[in-house]
């Protein structure tokens, strides 16, 4: 089967995201996806941009599969409005200079830091405390934000974390975290 028994109105869709498609895994040569494309070409477009919005929450390890079930179901967009032009994001984007097990013990402070700021433990009933521990007082500093900073996976997630808490006093400009002056 070839691209080219389709009506040129979904060849230029095909080419249109051709790129994109291919930088997120997805291969054309592959018989079963021409096969889907050729049967479900009346929802090409939507199709695409909805499946190019799912890539958006991570790689997936068979993108063609995932291409065939959005064209078969019928997936939509969220927002038809403003088709999505995501970055798309190869292995290099990730490489951040550190091992596997620098990454994930950052990530896991990441999370206890939002878990404490988020969630702060209950004291016991029995127990009184001695003094309560404000917020403010587990805010992190300058140095661990910065290093969070500087993993693009974990930038949304501390950049997240300090939108929900302005009682840690920073703030995110186009030049990185400031501390606020009170």
């Amino acid at each position: 089967m070839d691209f080219l028994e389709l009506d040129p109105g979904h060849i230029n869709i095909i080419l249109q995201y051709k790129i994109k498609l291919e930088k997120l895994g997805v291969k054309f040569d592959d018989e079963h996806l021409k096969e889907t494309i050729y049967n479900y070409a009346h929802n090409l477009e939507p199709s695409i941009q909805a499946f190019m919005e799912y890539c958006a929450k991570g790689q997936l390890e068979q993108p063609n599969e995932f291409l065939i079930k959005a064209l078969r179901y019928n997936w939509k967009p969220r927002n038809i409005a403003n088709p999505p032009d995501l970055p798309v994001f190869t292995a290099a984007d990730f490489d951040t200079g550190q091992t596997l097990e620098e990454r994930q013990e950052n990530y896991r402070r990441l999370c206890d830091l939002v878990k404490r700021s988020c969630h702060p433990s209950k004291p016991s009933p029995r127990f009184k405390p001695l003094r309560r521990l404000r917020l403010y007082d587990q805010r992190p500093d300058l140095t661990t934000i910065a290093q969070f900073m500087a993993d693009p996976i974990l930038r949304p997630e501390i950049e997240r974390a300090i939108s929900q808490h302005p009682e840690w006093g920073y703030e995110i400009t186009p030049n990185g975290v400031q501390e606020l002056e009170f």
